[in-house]
């Protein structure tokens, strides 16, 4: 897949059919701002970038090669890859403790290289095993190891520590499978994981007190927001004067800088609702948001060609540097040697690869002057509404099939006020314990008819397929599917999620297509929106008349997309077809109205009447 090229036609990835009105299409955060201007970054200062990661050796031989590139902060990696990890075991001999440990040596030694020319580093440890939140014995285990850390970084002269949570992340969800509720609630495990993670802060700062804290990636209202708000409540506590830096992840390939400047908002407005007063003010006065940015290859496979092309790549990088106050960063993938000049032969893109690295190394912002205004107002996290400015709001969403609630960035009309705080207060109530009907809340249909599975094929070849379906609905008919004769079934969801799983219905669940079908009655002929979102690919037919069309990769998050439509009087047939790439697979629909609200008067069923 040249994913490079896909993404330089997102600009027309969704087709709105049969002369329905224009849509704005969740693409436009993948692509750059037309009509902007870059330069020097003259009164804005410029955050130090961070390189996402290089072992101390690297570190050592490459640093003053990277400050020349513009890079001159890294997170050390291959040292403590885990929360579980014995810091002290990584060079082979576990018994090799402090000074005459190799591991050490290295770290102290790359250290010194980083102090001499002005760089960082950041002792990167990740969340890769669960943890049991409830178990004294492991958690003693635990903190011994978290302590060890802070003694590695501080001794070895780091600058601080960096903790990716994001590797367990199905332990964040409350409706993981590993929570029996056998003895404690919803409420008690959030108020469980929050002590837990204090006492990990308490630790490191005990240790390391003058330690610059960062943290990834962004966790919206679900545990992973515990654990965060936890560790700022912390250093808020202790005035930490290192402050807390919260690494963002959406900003990796969304490089439109409305987008980019909405999700630090967004990020702020989230924070905002989840501190308490103090830590409200200490995030303001030493935090910061530090934008990520993912220039070369895709889904972590060995691919070495860009990420997006070189125009988005510059507006991208250019508000990372604007909103980021103190640190961005750069997600080298498996595609380091390439940014420092080596290994060329590999690199399979165009422009040439040094196109790239100049824009890292010029360090250019975008000098129009409402955005670098708009940038010193983010950077300070001033909490006001920048709808106006941004054409865009944060807006509490969630996408499947976790259906975890979070934050997304919507077009600015898309919900009006009332309905966007009702959203607001339940996801707040979520993220204390509190249970949350995602389907009754938001309205989302999810019993369907469905068929499938059928064969997607190479680079979406079932999408552009015309299957049987298409052509005409007979709910008695049977089909040739890739896993023989197949019929169209019932799908009725029983639990509380807003969205259908794909994956849970059939086998395979990769590089394939399935059906869903049901009818809606109005009793009026009435305009409203059908909003939805796919993953990966999706068709939309209404009453036969094909309405939506979306041939690319995409997440199902709630209102994704949003397609403008009469409905008429009497029952009206609504067709999906959803094809599926690599991994989850399914879809979240529901009908509004243009404030965003479900139409409360429409029946659904599975047949049509009679």
């Amino acid at each position: 897949m040249n994913y490079a090229r896909i993404l330089s036609l997102l600009g027309l990835s969704v087709f709105v059919l049969a002369g329905a009105p224009p849509q704005v299409p969740d693409s436009i955060s993948r692509t750059a701002e037309p009509g902007l201007h870059y330069g020097p970054a003259g009164e804005l200062s410029l955050p130090k970038t961070i390189l996402f990661s290089a072992g101390p050796d690297h570190i050592a031989a490459d640093a003053e090669q990277w400050a020349r590139r513009g890079v001159s902060a890294f997170f050390m990696d291959f040292v403590a890859r885990d929360w579980a990890s014995d810091i002290w075991a990584r060079d082979g001999a576990p018994w090799t403790i402090g000074e005459s440990d190799e591991m050490f040596q290295q770290a102290r030694q790359a250290n010194a290289v980083c102090r001499r020319i002005g760089s960082e580093t950041f002792l990167k440890v990740a969340f890769d095993h669960h943890f049991e939140w409830f178990n004294d014995t492991a958690w003693q285990h635990a903190y011994h190891n978290f302590r060890q850390f802070a003694i590695f970084a501080r001794d070895t002269g780091c600058t601080g520590i960096a903790l990716d949570i994001e590797y367990v992340g199905e332990q964040y969800d409350f409706e993981w499978d590993g929570y029996t509720y056998d003895g404690y609630s919803r409420e008690e495990l959030a108020g469980m994981i929050r002590e837990r993670m204090l006492g990990v802060m308490r630790i490191l700062y005990d240790e390391f007190p003058d330690m610059v804290f960062l943290t990834f990636p962004e966790q919206g209202f679900s545990l992973g927001a515990v654990i965060h708000t936890a560790w700022i409540e912390e250093a808020a506590r202790r005035n930490a004067p290192g402050g807390v830096h919260y690494c963002t992840e959406y900003t990796y390939r969304n490089p439109n800088i409305r987008y980019m400047f909405g999700h630090t908002w967004a990020c702020n407005e989230v924070f905002h609702r989840l501190l308490s007063r103090r830590a409200w003010k200490y995030w303001r006065e030493q935090c910061s948001i530090a934008a990520g940015v993912w220039p070369f290859g895709f889904d972590h496979e060995a691919v070495y060609e860009p990420g997006m092309p070189i125009e988005e790549f510059r507006q991208a990088y250019a508000a990372s540097l604007m909103s980021s106050r103190r640190y961005n960063w750069i997600y080298s993938h498996n595609c380091r040697e390439q940014l420092i000049g080596r290994e060329l032969d590999k690199y399979s893109g165009e422009p040439g690869l040094e196109a790239y690295l100049e824009v890292i190394a010029a360090r250019e912002i975008v000098v129009t002057p409402r955005y670098v205004e708009l940038a010193k107002e983010l950077r300070a996290l001033r909490l006001r509404d920048y709808a106006s400015d941004l054409g865009v709001r944060p807006c509490v969403s969630f996408a499947g099939p976790r259906d975890v609630p979070s934050v997304r960035l919507g077009e600015a009309a898309l919900l009006d006020a009332a309905e966007a705080g009702k959203h607001w207060a339940a996801a707040l109530d979520y993220h204390r314990g509190g249970v949350l009907n995602l389907r009754e809340h938001f309205g989302t249909v999810c019993n369907w008819m469905v068929l499938g599975p059928f064969e997607n094929g190479e680079a979406f070849a079932g999408h552009h397929a015309v299957y049987a379906p298409e052509e005409s609905i007979d709910l008695d008919a049977e089909y040739a599917g890739m896993t023989g004769a197949i019929r169209w079934i019932e799908h009725r969801q029983a639990d509380r999620r807003a969205s259908v799983d794909f994956t849970k219905i059939y086998q395979p669940t990769e590089h394939v297509c399935a059906y869903a079908l049901c009818y809606v009655t109005s009793p009026v002929e009435r305009q409203v929106q059908i909003r939805l979102g796919t993953n990966d690919s999706g068709k939309m037919w209404l009453n036969g008349q094909l309405v939506f069309d979306y041939p690319y990769e995409g997440t199902a998050f709630l209102d994704r997309e949003v397609v403008p439509a009469t409905l008429p009087a009497g029952t009206s047939s609504i067709l999906l077809k959803i094809c599926n790439g690599q991994l989850n697979w399914g879809f979240v629909f529901r009908i509004a109205d243009a404030d965003g609200r479900p139409v409360p008067d429409l029946e659904y069923a599975l047949r049509p009447a009679g």
